[in-house]
């Protein structure tokens, strides 16, 4: 009866993985954006949805997922096939910084190969990569087919496009995305700094106003796409829930008191309950926190966009009463941030699937907005500073000849041209200190991608370019480059006996051991592989590379890790091999002779240094 189930059990699992949207991978995969998957909207467990028949899954091919507002929590399945013969490690990229939980499951043969749950919802320290963008690292076992899972909640709608990068990729495509983004927020912002600048020489509200919109609007740009809860609060994500609604609701009550400061002064019938309407919305501001979070967002997003159809209709009247450049700029602006509202409420209440990534319709729609607020302001101060003029002018005319007011009217226009150079200046120098910025973390970023996260030592990528810079200088000053391989002995009976977090520690320890017995400043260790490091000697013959070697092996040796009271003692055995290089063009001599080395000294018992050429 046991074998029975064993076979029903089989064949489930054979079904499972032949229906499953397939993916195939290999080592000239760049990126896949929009990939097909299924989705399921039951309520399943972690072992029901893997076994789960292909009836209870639907298809989605090649585009988003987007389910609007439902507290049911959605299952999506999708299968990875790796067709190479070695490990394929690869980026996936959830492109919604705001979904509450995800939970992703990554199974080889019903092996777990990876549980990770991230979201903003959770704090910033449960992702892998400390980054505004939902990322999980996957590594696919040489020509499998694995199953990737995801169980996502979230109150603020579902809407899930899915993406596999390869690393070098992502970081090109990010690299680029960064530089555009802090772009344009750092002109929005620099038209915020601008106006609040302008206020504090002017004393003008309006400029005051317009500001803290343009700042509400970064702000908001900046929590839409995960800043914020990066940078300002990662170890509070509940205040992610409340940013993006409190700026909407602000942003809309701000709207009627720079209308208010820019409108002419005449009743219309429209006036008191325009009044209202905003002053409630404003108090209400301090209560929505009190609400639960699906009723918060219907608030948030509805309300504000109704009271911002009041505003529209109120501009309305007023430029058909008698039309402005401020005004009708303003009207644009308005227009612009409705439409931004509308968007938000069409794509989280999915009304229609625009199959867009990263809102590009809200940020050019808050770029519009901000330039045609900053406008208004700037054009209803010269407006009234050109009215102040002319008044002054008409007293001047009664006393001075007619030549003496061009003149004065020609030095006005030339004090405002140096006014609108230096503020030119001023916004240029901003954004080159954005460009700065940008450039110290894109740096940061590659430091990041060089470095082993285990060790904190140098990876193989590291260690491959540093070898090739090192054969050279050896070429060019014919001096002996010394390569060591080194290896834990029995390391596999450690990860077996006590775990692989005492696996972890043993590595570590080893690492720190090894960088302890390096002097010099050009000498190196990075991490090869595994229980593997390598260390690179430039300048050093034979002899002091055997010494190192011996030193290391003796230190390791002596050293133990102690684990609930239990000492655990190991050894690692290492192969050197130093030479002058005569070909930069195959740096794999080295290492492959000092494997040989490490081969010979794990075949002859372990816990031993050896020397290429071996001597018998």
């Amino acid at each position: 009866m046991k074998r029975v189930w064993l076979l029903l059990y089989s064949f489930v699992l054979i079904s499972f993985s032949a229906n499953a949207t397939q993916i195939t991978l290999d080592k000239h995969f760049e990126h896949i954006l929009n990939i097909p998957f299924e989705y399921s909207q039951q309520p399943l467990t972690i072992e029901q949805a893997k076994l789960a028949p292909t009836q209870q899954w639907q298809q989605l091919p090649e585009q988003s997922l987007n389910l609007g507002l439902t507290n049911q929590a959605v299952w999506l399945r999708l299968q990875l096939v790796n067709a190479e013969d070695s490990d394929l490690q690869i980026l996936l990229s959830i492109d919604n910084p705001l979904l509450d939980k995800v939970a992703v499951y990554h199974y080889f043969k019903q092996n777990r190969l990876l549980f990770k749950e991230i979201g903003d919802a959770l704090p910033l320290n449960n992702r892998q990569i400390k980054t505004e963008s939902l990322l999980v690292k996957l590594t696919l076992p040489p020509k499998s087919n694995s199953t990737l899972l995801l169980h996502i909640k979230s109150l603020d709608g579902v809407r899930v496009p899915l993406s596999l990068w390869q690393y070098d990729e992502y970081l090109k495509y990010k690299s680029k995305f960064n530089l555009m983004y802090g772009l344009l927020v750092g002109f929005i912002l620099s038209l915020a700094i601008t106006c609040l600048v302008m206020f504090g020489f002017s004393r003008k509200r309006y400029f005051a106003l317009c500001g803290t919109i343009l700042m509400t609007l970064w702000l908001l740009l900046i929590y839409l796409y995960g800043f914020g809860y990066r940078y300002f609060h990662p170890s509070l994500p509940s205040l992610q829930q409340l940013a993006v609604p409190s700026m909407l609701i602000l942003t809309t009550c701000l709207f009627k008191l720079l209308f208010e400061q820019l409108r002419l002064s005449t009743k219309m019938w429209l006036q008191p309950l325009h009044r209202l309407s905003n002053w409630l919305l404003f108090i209400s501001l301090f209560f929505i926190w009190l609400l639960p979070t699906n009723i918060m967002l219907y608030y948030s997003l509805l309300l504000p966009a109704l009271v911002m159809l009041l505003h529209i209709a109120a501009l309305g009247i007023d430029i058909k009463q008698q039309r402005t450049q401020p005004l009708c700029a303003l009207l644009c602006g308005a227009l612009m941030f409705f439409s931004a509202q509308l968007y938000m409420i069409i794509v989280v209440f999915n009304f229609y699937d625009f199959n867009a990534r990263g809102l590009p319709f809200v940020f050019f729609s808050f770029l519009i907005c901000s330039l045609s607020l900053s406008f208004a302001t700037i054009k209803h101060f010269l407006i009234e500073r050109d009215a102040q003029v002319t008044a002054q002018q008409s007293k001047i005319a009664q006393s001075e000849a007619q030549d003496a007011i061009l003149q004065e009217r020609l030095e006005l226009q030339e004090q405002a041209r140096l006014d609108l150079e230096a503020n030119i200046e001023e916004r240029t120098f901003e954004l080159q200190v954005t460009l700065r910025e940008l450039e110290e973390k894109n740096r940061a970023l590659e430091q990041i991608n060089m470095e082993d996260p285990l060790t904190q030592i140098k990876n193989r990528r590291y260690f491959d370019k540093k070898l090739v810079m090192d054969l050279r200088r050896s070429r060019r000053e014919q001096t002996s480059l010394s390569v060591i391989m080194l290896d834990i002995d029995h390391f596999k009976s450690i990860n077996d006996t006590y775990g692989h977090l005492i696996g972890d520690q043993t590595i570590r320890a080893v690492a720190d051991i090894i960088k302890s017995h390096l002097k010099r400043p050009l000498d190196e260790v990075a991490r090869y592989g595994g229980e593997e490091f390598v260390i690179l000697l430039p300048n050093t013959a034979l002899g002091g590379a055997v010494e190192i070697a011996e030193q290391i092996r003796q230190a390791i040796m002596d050293a133990t890790i102690t684990v609930a009271n239990n000492e655990i003692k190991f050894t690692i055995s290492a192969g050197v091999y130093s030479a002058i290089a005569e070909d930069i063009h195959n740096p794999g001599l080295f290492t492959d002779c000092a494997d040989k080395a490490l081969y010979h000294a794990k075949q002859s018992g372990r816990n031993r240094v050896v020397s290429f050429p071996i001597l018998d």
